[in-house]
């Protein structure tokens, strides 16, 4: 028989529950400080992604929606450390379950970008490159070197002198088809490729040319084709979401045919517009090839790019079997190179 020592007159008692320690534990408060600082931009991307906003300065937020899941992800690891430790676990399991729903929201989210389709090719392949030239500065060699490849090429904000710097590398013996309104001094849309175009229109009231128009692909068919770039969120005047209307309508009057929608869009798949697309009918080619996260811009900084705002989306009629990204010198957007092919709707 064991006989415990005396316990002094006013002493506290031995704690003996599973969950009680005996003192707090030893940096909870910094624990839920962490969690608390990243909960909340993380949260208000949730609330942007749910709920979102049209006007310029909520939109230039909402790039960063993405990213609303580093925050979960580390008030998340703060969470189930502290519960670990903590004395009294009931209140702090609610909030660490509910953190634990947000984070997943997120992923799910996000996990479409990393699953291959699989969808039948019913077409051989054919390959678009899109690149924003940034004024035109971009290096004509390099453009001609990541073009030599594909069939269709869609320029943006070019200049005449900068399709002039193209034609020492053999630009129009690759491209004889070529279509864009380019006056001097004006920063334009040029759409460039192999195959016969026709039926060709500008998409109309927006700040930089947009263009429609149908290629007429060998072994494929008839493909509508739309070159767009829709003003930034810094144009003013609420012109960021006004013209990414125009550009939902213009993609809901050519959804009864194989449709290409590619270019800049200066938005990233969790902007209202971007959704709105989605729900008419498109999909981003990057979904459909699993091909992960490619974020395009700013690439002209010390730092890689953060926000995926270059897309090539497709309708039902099309899969994408790859698409990636590559660097020129002298713009500050990544371009894309898809491979597509038709495929059973």
């Amino acid at each position: 028989m064991t006989i415990s020592p005396p316990r002094r007159p006013g002493a506290r008692p031995i704690a003996t529950t599973w969950d009680s320690q005996l003192s707090q534990p030893r940096f909870q408060g910094v624990l839920f400080t962490i969690a608390g600082l990243t909960l909340l931009p993380a949260l208000a991307a949730t609330i942007m992604r749910l709920s979102p906003p049209s006007h310029d300065a909520g939109a230039q937020l909402a790039a960063f929606i993405p990213y609303g899941l580093i925050g979960y992800l580390v008030a998340l690891c703060c969470l189930l450390v502290a519960l670990v430790r903590a004395r009294h676990r009931l209140v702090l399991a609610v909030i660490t379950i509910g953190v634990a729903a947000l984070t997943a929201c997120h992923v799910a989210w996000l996990a479409p970008l990393f699953v291959n389709d699989y969808r039948a090719l019913v077409t051989p392949e054919f390959r678009l490159m899109s690149l924003n030239t940034l004024h035109g500065e971009a290096d004509p060699r390099a453009i001609a070197k990541h073009a030599a490849q594909a069939d269709i090429v869609i320029l943006l904000e070019t200049t005449p002198a900068a399709l002039t710097a193209l034609k020492p590398f053999g630009w129009d013996k690759r491209f004889p088809y070529s279509l864009g309104d380019l006056k001097d001094g004006s920063f334009n849309t040029a759409v460039y490729s192999r195959f016969p175009l026709s039926h060709s229109a500008p998409i109309a009231d927006t700040s930089f040319q947009q263009w429609v128009t149908t290629v007429r692909i060998p072994h494929v068919g008839s493909i509508r084709l739309m070159a767009v770039h829709p003003c930034n969120p810094y144009c003013g005047g609420d012109r960021w979401s006004a013209e990414h209307e125009v550009l939902r309508d213009a993609v809901i009057d050519n959804l009864d045919q194989p449709l290409i929608v590619a270019g800049d869009f200066n938005a990233v798949d969790d902007h209202g517009p971007m959704q709105a697309l989605r729900r008419a009918g498109l999909k981003s080619a990057t979904d459909a090839a699993g091909a992960g996260w490619i974020p395009t811009y700013p690439a002209d900084g010390p730092l890689p790019p953060l926000l995926p705002i270059d897309h090539v989306m497709i309708n039902n009629d099309l899969t994408a079997t790859s698409i990636s990204s590559f660097a020129i010198d002298g713009t500050d957007h990544r371009g894309l190179s898809a491979t597509l092919a038709g495929t059973q709707s």
